[in-house]
């Protein structure tokens, strides 16, 4: 502070005081000592000016002297302050500190106002611009969501589906729609999946009213199209609907509970070999940490095409111990090969404990005993 005071003591000692004029200080009497003193005091206020200060006091007078009101000086506001402040802020401090007459005359001062003048019109013109400018268009969640389905999944059905049939092309081996795997692309999830089912859906009900003859529009709308045909695509359209929902119950069972579990259920499933997900099974596995203390585990090894069922009634539930599962009752745990996995999964993903336990009691193929090992071709289907 002391070395900034010896400063601005120098600055004066160069620069004189501040100039100020009245009976203390006289305005000098001829023109030439007139512009002289006017010509160093404008310096001083310009060599020791302060921006922010400066621009208080240009607006203090455009307040006082030129009866600026509040739109006016937020007009001003709108444009930079340089703008308003250069040329104007030493005369209007020479006008604050007493002097009057030559140089500062009638011509000067209007110069002075004019540019303030000109400055607020600039500043006015910004704010009827900022006015006119649209404002930015909030869209909501749901409308992002549903324009990204039109964009991408549904414009793919379009391309891939509905052109091919417009066409006359309904083979089933030329007309195909990878559902499945074309959602996870576009990481279509949530509400995008249900507004994809609700089209598709739709699209199911007037084929089916079509082909089963329900509805007179509809059979006439498809009235160009054979019966044969019309099945075809309440098959496609029935497999997209059902890739959908397995879609939807890996996504759900893929989440990780909100209930924290203990920390021996995080040890046991280190060193746990299994497969995460499976594309062309379109198979997804649950998390690991759910299955110990459980009663009922279901596996699907993709390569064998086996499934198989781990049971018991203990408190305790399972327990996974390196990459085996224990803890299991040998009595009504089994294993038995798929012939139609992709009738079967669906199944055992979405439908209750007494409607699989029906599933299973359908099948045909041989049962035999797990060995409770899980290995890297293995999907952790579903636990209960």
């Amino acid at each position: 502070m002391a070395k900034q005071r010896r400063l601005k003591n120098a600055d004066e000692a160069f620069m004189g005081p501040k100039p100020s004029y009245g009976p203390h200080n006289p305005i000098p009497e001829s023109d030439e000592d007139r512009q002289k003193e006017y010509r160093r005091a404008t310096h001083w206020f310009y060599y020791f000016e302060n921006k922010k200060k400066a621009t208080e006091t240009v607006l203090t007078y455009c307040k006082r002297v030129l009866k600026f009101n509040k739109k006016q000086i937020a007009n001003l506001k709108k444009v930079p302050d340089y703008k308003y402040r250069m040329g104007t802020y030493q005369h209007i401090e020479m006008i604050n500190n007493g002097w009057e007459g030559y140089p500062l005359n009638e011509e000067l001062i209007e110069r002075v106002h004019n540019k303030i003048f000109q400055a607020e019109a600039l500043g006015k013109a910004t704010v009827k611009e900022e006015d006119n400018k649209p404002k930015p268009v909030v869209i909501p969640p749901a409308v992002r969501m549903r324009k990204k389905v039109m964009e991408t999944i549904w414009h793919d059905f379009d391309t891939m589906v509905v052109d091919k049939w417009m066409e006359g092309e309904f083979d089933k081996k030329k007309v195909v729609f990878p559902t499945y795997g074309l959602l996870q692309l576009h990481k279509i999830k949530g509400a995008g999946i249900n507004m994809f089912k609700e089209k598709i859906q739709f699209e199911y009900d007037l084929v089916s009213d079509a082909y089963h003859k329900k509805c007179e529009q509809a059979v006439e709308a498809y009235s160009h199209i054979k019966k044969g045909d019309l099945r075809k695509m309440l098959d496609l359209l029935t497999n997209i609907l059902d890739d959908i929902d397995r879609l939807k119950a890996n996504t759900k069972v893929t989440r990780i509970p909100r209930a924290k579990k203990p920390k021996a259920s995080d040890a046991q499933i280190v060193k746990l070999n299994y497969k995460v997900q499976d594309d062309e099974a379109k198979l997804v596995s649950i998390n690991p940490i759910m299955i110990p203390g459980k009663n009922k585990l279901f596996v699907y090894n993709t390569k064998q095409r086996s499934l198989s069922v781990y049971a018991n009634d203990s408190a305790a539930g399972f327990e996974v111990r390196g990459s085996t599962v224990y803890n299991w009752d040998d009595k009504v745990s089994i294993t038995t090969t798929l012939r139609k996995p992709d009738e079967v999964l669906p199944q055992i993903l979405t439908k209750t404990e007494k409607q699989i336990e029906k599933v299973l009691s359908s099948l045909t193929t041989k049962v035999k005993k797990p060995t409770g090992r899980i290995n890297k071709d293995c999907i952790l289907l579903r636990v209960l």
